[in-house]
């Protein structure tokens, strides 16, 4: 991967980790800057979550949600992929009860995030 590829996905993260954190009034998200070395999710601070982020312009949503899944297990969280293209809006795949997983957009993931929020004591 180039140094123009990591800036670019970094500078993804950081923009999706915002959105998120404006649409559910918390504090900033901050990136998993262990996530090249360790591996895992590019963020695992929003609770109950390991989200993946991807913005490139050819889809591979299948081999991503593997890797999201993958790294959510090793979290022990719910897999979340936030994705999307140059002047697209965010799309994602949201995990399902029977272990796939269904396309939704950005504010229906919100919701999702909230909607198990509102599932815990």
């Amino acid at each position: 991967m180039s140094a123009s590829q990591r800036r670019k996905g970094a500078a993804a993260e950081r923009e999706v980790l915002k959105l998120l954190a404006d649409e559910l009034g918390a504090a900033p998200f901050q990136r998993n800057l262990e996530q090249t070395r360790n591996g895992g999710a590019d963020c695992i601070e929003v609770q109950g979550f390991a989200i993946e982020v991807k913005r490139q312009e050819r889809l591979s949503r299948p081999a991503w949600w593997a890797q999201a899944v993958d790294q959510a297990r090793r979290a022990q969280a719910e897999p979340m992929l936030l994705y999307r293209r140059s002047r697209e809006p965010w799309r994602a795949l949201i995990h399902t009860m029977d272990g796939g997983y269904r396309e939704a957009t950005f504010d229906q993931a919100v919701a999702h995030i909230r909607e198990k929020w509102a599932r815990w004591p």
